[in-house]
Formats: structure tokens, C-alpha cells, sequence
């Protein structure tokens, strides 16, 4: 009897360690059979359309079509861009006691009770509709890269990309077919000195417009309100907005996690054209696994299937 207590008592202590070490084995052993891909998504668009095979091959005039859309999308983020600056530029000026009045489509701005809050609802709407574009001109983009990387010779590549991406291209031109002309020293420093500090500056400006953004938003719509709480209302949805904003670029920008369920295809061919090798393969992927959750079952730390 005495027995039997002592090893129900070992069991029960042991069971959440013996549960606990299986959770993880099985984990990894899932993470080895579906593996997990970090891919922004435009390296989505570039893996899915590797895999694309016209019956004619890709054409360049694809391109051509993408990047007319793209060019004209850029024209409406660039005046969107703009106009939210052009708002800045009048707040700010009037919050320093500068007289400035702006005149936008034929309208002309005249600094008044009210003109603030709404300037800032609109300028932060467009901002975010902004955002959308430039998620939308990165998937074209990442498409148009795609297609000269497949229809192109690698020679030209790097001038098809400077062509149609002449915004992006920043350095010198590395020729393909000329490996020994190698930049001296003193121009490899420069040109890293010169990226280093476009990318400060970059985020330095970045940086710059933001805060500028929320110190108006806090000024004219918590400190100086026109409109009480309405005004602080109002500043809780254009913060909202930006915090939805920000997990909207995260979406269209970052790297992601992807399972990758190409194990599946493989059984699901290996079925239909050799079961005997179907069956091994199972055995090989998933065998480890079955074994460790049966031994759990016959120890008693498993329910048993019925």
C-alpha cells in the first residue's frame, strides 16, 4: 500500500517536468517538419513568381505596364506628401508668431480658431492613405525587380534596375563584365562615409517630421484646445490612427514569420505516384514523434487513443 502512495506521489510530482520535456521535443520536432520563413512581403512576391513559367517566357513589356502604375502612384504620394508638409510648415509658422498664409488647390489658408484641428485630422488621414500607397508601390515594385531578374541578361540587370528605379539607386555603378576594376581605398571610404551619413540624415528627418507632428497634435489639441473636449477627443483618435498606421507598415515592411508546408506536397505526390515510398517517408518524418507520444500513453502520462 505503502508503495503504491509513494509511486502515485513520484508519478504526479514528475508528471508537469515529463509533459513540460515533451512539449518542447515536440515542438521542435514540428519546427523540423514545418520550418519557419522570415520573409518581408515583397521577398513573397520575388519566392512566388521564381516559381512562375509562362508557355512564352516573361516579356519586358510587363514591366513596362507595372511601372507606368507605379510611376503614377508615386506622382499622387509625392503631391500627398506635399500638401502634409505645406500644413506643418503653416502651423508651425503661426505657432512661432510668423504670419504665413498658404494657398493650396486655390484655397487660400488663413490661420483661425478651428483651422488647426482640422488641418491635422486631414494631414494625418492623407498621411495614412499615403502609407497604403507605399505599401501597394512595394509590391510593384518587388514585381518589377522579379521580372528583370528573370527576363533580363545579369549583365544589364543592374541598368534595368537603375531605369526603372532611378529613386532608389544611390553609389556608383559596379560593372558585371569587369571584376578586376576594383575602387581604390580612399574611394571605398568615401562612398561609405557618404551612405552613412544619408542614412543619418534619412533618419534624422524622419525623425524631425514626427516629432514635429506630435508636438502639434499635443499643442493645439490637449494644451491649447479650440474646442475642449472634443479637441481631446479628437486627439485620442488621430494617436489611434497612427498606432494603427504603425502596425499597418510593420504588415507591408518587416520581415514576417511563414510556416512553410512544402512537406506536405511532397507526401501528397509521393501517395499518388509510390505508396510504398509514401509510407517510408512518413515513418521518416513523423516516426520520432509517434514513438515519443506512445511511450508517454503506455507510462500513463498520455491518454490513450480509443
Amino acid at each position: 500500500m505503502r508503495s503504491q502512495v509513494f509511486t502515485k506521489l513520484r508519478f504526479w510530482l514528475a508528471f508537469p517536468f515529463v509533459i513540460s520535456a515533451f512539449k518542447w521535443r515536440e515542438h521542435k520536432h514540428w519546427r523540423r517538419i514545418i520550418p519557419r520563413r522570415w520573409l518581408t512581403p515583397a521577398g513573397v512576391i520575388a519566392v512566388d513568381l521564381a516559381l512562375f513559367e509562362p508557355p512564352s517566357g516573361l516579356d519586358l513589356k510587363i514591366v513596362d505596364e507595372f511601372a507606368k502604375t507605379r510611376d503614377e502612384t508615386l506622382g499622387l504620394i509625392k503631391r500627398q506628401t506635399i500638401f502634409t508638409l505645406l500644413v506643418f510648415v503653416f502651423l508651425l509658422a503661426n505657432y512661432l508668431n510668423v504670419g504665413l498664409d498658404v494657398s493650396v488647390a486655390g484655397f487660400s489658408l488663413r490661420y483661425s480658431k478651428g483651422i488647426p484641428e482640422g488641418l491635422l485630422l486631414i494631414a494625418n488621414l492623407i498621411a495614412c492613405y499615403t502609407i497604403i500607397l507605399q505599401a501597394n508601390c512595394s509590391m510593384l515594385d518587388a514585381t518589377i525587380r522579379s521580372v528583370i531578374g528573370l527576363a533580363t541578361p545579369t549583365e544589364l540587370q543592374t541598368l534595368y534596375l537603375i531605369r526603372y528605379f532611378p529613386h532608389e539607386h544611390f553609389g556608383r555603378y559596379q560593372p558585371f563584365n569587369m571584376p578586376h576594376l576594383v575602387p581604390s581605398r580612399s574611394l571605398r571610404a568615401l562612398t561609405r562615409i557618404t551612405a552613412i551619413l544619408f542614412v543619418m540624415l534619412l533618419i534624422a528627418t524622419t525623425l524631425a517630421f514626427s516629432a514635429c507632428n506630435l508636438f502639434l497634435l499635443v499643442y493645439h489639441l490637449w494644451i491649447n484646445p479650440s474646442f475642449g473636449a472634443w479637441s481631446t477627443l479628437l486627439l485620442v483618435y488621430i494617436l489611434a490612427l497612427g498606432f494603427v498606421a504603425i502596425l499597418y507598415i510593420a504588415l507591408t515592411r518587416l520581415r514576417l514569420p511563414y510556416l512553410d508546408y512544402t512537406v506536405n506536397n511532397e507526401l501528397e505526390l509521393l501517395g499518388q505516384i509510390d505508396p510504398r515510398r509514401h509510407k517510408m517517408r512518413l515513418q521518416e518524418i513523423y516516426g520520432d514523434l509517434t514513438k515519443d507520444r506512445q511511450d508517454l500513453r503506455d507510462r500513463g502520462y498520455l491518454r490513450k487513443e480509443t
